[in-house]
């Protein structure tokens, strides 16, 4: 029987897998917290794919679900910090 296509993730690379380690551990450099992210985003919540799977709702369903994670990131990533209330601001 095949794995549902819901669960299949691309293979990570040596190098993915030692930032996503790095980022872990607290000792990644910038250019492995860009890889983390990336792998995050692209390969693990994969936001840019078909988001449907015919005749399986369940499977539809996961996808979105996983996507959304990759999405929010990417939706802070693009946040204008100069626009945010402090933390005391928010509270009041």
């Amino acid at each position: 029987m095949s794995q549902p296509v819901c669960f299949k993730v691309p293979r990570l690379s040596k190098r993915e897998v030692l930032a996503i380690k790095a980022v872990w551990d607290g000792t990644a450099d910038a250019n492995q917290q860009r890889l983390a992210i990336g792998v995050i985003c692209n390969k693990f919540s994969r936001p840019n794919d078909l988001l449907f799977v015919p005749s399986e709702p369940d499977q539809t369903t996961f996808m979105n679900g996983r996507a959304f994670t990759g999405m929010q990131i990417y939706k802070t990533l693009n946040i204008n910090v100069g626009q945010l209330q402090n933390d005391e601001e928010q509270d009041q």
